[in-house]
């Protein structure tokens, strides 16, 4: 058997690729739990996404296959914004991210204050709107 982490810093177990699939899949449904995974994620990540009943799409059909989906829990392996614009949509649900600290430019590149400074609530006419690829502090800015 070849060994595999369980976690970044844990102890690494004897678990082979196949039972550790099976493991995690009990969990995902005893914790009544989807997985949802980005395209750009490792294709391990989206093969397990896909054998536990979860799906591999784009940021914004994640968060609808989220919404949609009966499982009171979401695994979001994306980055931030994804995890947020999936509690937009899914707002009774809990929503987990693998990693919090995951970026993307596009999302970076929008300050929310920046973005707020640029559209002032004040202004009637000042009509905006932000992509779905925004942290969810712009997409609420006035």
């Amino acid at each position: 058997m070849t060994p595999v982490m369980t976690s970044r810093e844990g102890p690494q177990s004897t678990l082979t690729g196949k039972d550790l699939k099976q493991q995690i899949a009990d969990e995902l449904r005893a914790r009544d739990a989807v997985l949802v995974a980005h395209y750009y994620v490792g294709g391990d990540l989206q093969d397990l996404a896909l054998d536990t009943g979860g799906c591999v799409a784009d940021s914004l059909e994640m968060a609808r296959f989220g919404r949609n989906h009966a499982a009171k829990t979401l695994i979001v392996a994306g980055v931030r914004f994804m995890g947020e614009t999936a509690k937009i949509v899914s707002p009774s649900k809990r929503v987990l991210m693998p990693e919090l600290e995951a970026t993307y430019s596009l999302d970076i590149g929008c300050p929310p204050a920046d973005f707020a400074a640029f559209c002032p609530s004040e202004s009637p006419s000042n009509n905006t709107s932000t992509p779905a690829s925004s942290s969810s502090r712009a997409k609420l800015a006035p």
